[in-house]
């Protein structure tokens, strides 16, 4: 068994009491100043989540922004740009593997679930919900994502100011929360759905027996590395110390092996964990042109789940394996394959998979998915919950 911090009760227990005060209190102050019917107009004034703030904005947004620390002065760009293009070199099985393992992973843990109950999003706005994370991986893949005032660190800024506005609602809508769970949206949580863009996507892909040298899945889990601590997870005053963040994969395996042991459970504790993955497979499936569906398609989004999740993940989330359909198996394996061989050609796989990625939310969207703090209860949305 592991004997570091990441598998130490009481250091993780500190992290679930973690909040972040300084987003609070600018959602405070806008609250103070205009009124709860005011702030969603401020925010929509932004436009998109990488959108510079617009001139005439609030004071207190100017202040958060402004009092947010930016990038550690020891930044690597050279693994965070080794680590957007290996997402990109590897974007078709990602967007697999986040959909049929990390999120419904996630689902098991009633801590998070408890929060996606306050607006049952993704049973209303499923398509919107995949977007927002698409948005998000492309905003943090981009090149010039981690500059300063690049997308990385705006999305950021702003993601905080949202979950500011999750905790607000969390204490209205499930007043027991704090009693039962923390802190909501606390730093262990947080850092948990940060595993779910990095060591679960990349645990998923060498689940599916697909390469990735052992150098690439480090560089790709360094980016979110940097994105965690521009999330405000660090301890208080000290932004640039990412001693709350696990440095390496192992760390990082041996922290969600704990965030599992700690938080997950059993359908009977979670049923809104069932309800979410039953979303999710429908959402999956609603993806498949019709077509396809009738020629036995449409059971992809469950075979995924079989092939990228234990039986015990599976039961955690009432999901049973689907058993069979060898050739569409195989068939399933070979475009993986074949994608991830286009990502060898990697500067033209990587500005492929960004222009596809991007295209899919301009179509859905008409521009970039746009994210606003949630003071009323249907608007309880955005990728950092998924």
């Amino acid at each position: 068994m592991p004997g570091g911090k990441w598998s130490d009760d009481a250091f993780l227990n500190t992290l679930r009491h973690a909040g972040d005060p300084l987003a609070d209190e600018a959602v405070a102050r806008l609250i103070a100043d205009g009124g709860s019917g005011a702030v969603g107009p401020i925010f929509r004034m932004l436009q998109a989540n990488d959108t510079p703030l617009p001139a005439g904005a609030p004071q207190p947004l100017e202040d958060f922004m402004a009092a947010s620390a930016g990038l550690p002065p020891d930044i690597d760009q050279g693994r965070l740009s080794r680590g957007g293009d290996g997402f990109l070199r590897n974007a078709l099985p990602s967007v697999v593997v986040l959909l049929a393992s990390s999120l419904p992973r996630g689902y098991a843990a009633p801590c998070l679930c408890e929060l996606l109950s306050i607006s049952r999003d993704l049973e209303r706005h499923p398509f919107d919900r995949l977007m927002g994370v698409v948005q998000l991986l492309v905003n943090i893949s981009d090149a010039d994502a981690f500059q300063p005032n690049g997308r990385a660190i705006v999305t950021a800024r702003k993601l905080r100011l949202l979950h500011a506005g999750v905790r607000l609602m969390a204490g209205r809508y499930r007043p027991h929360y704090r009693e039962t769970f923390g802190v909501p949206v606390n730093h262990e949580d947080m850092l948990a759905t940060i595993m779910a863009f990095s060591y679960l996507l990349i645990d998923g892909i060498r689940r599916l027996d697909l390469d990735l040298k052992a150098e690439e899945a480090e560089d790709l889990y360094y980016v979110w590395r940097i994105f965690a601590l521009l999330m405000g997870i660090h301890p208080d005053g000290r932004p640039h110390d990412d001693s709350l963040i696990p440095a390496t994969l192992a760390e990082a395996g041996e922290f969600y092996a704990s965030y599992v042991r700690r938080n997950n459970s059993m359908p009977d504790r979670n049923p809104y964990g069932v309800v979410l993955t039953q979303d999710n497979l429908k959402m999956m499936k609603g993806l498949i042109p019709w077509i396809p569906r009738l020629l036995g398609v449409g059971y992809a989004p469950r075979i995924c789940m079989t092939e990228l999740m234990t039986p015990e993940e599976l039961a955690r989330v009432g999901a049973k394996p689907l058993m069979g359909h060898k050739l569409l198996k195989v068939f399933l394996s070979a475009v993986l394959r074949l994608g991830q061989d286009v990502g060898e050609h990697t500067h033209f796989a990587a500005r492929l998979a960004r222009l596809l990625l991007q295209g899919m939310v301009e179509v859905d969207r008409r521009g970039q998915v746009s994210f606003s703090v949630p003071f009323t209860r249907l608007d309880v949305r955005g990728p950092a919950f998924e």
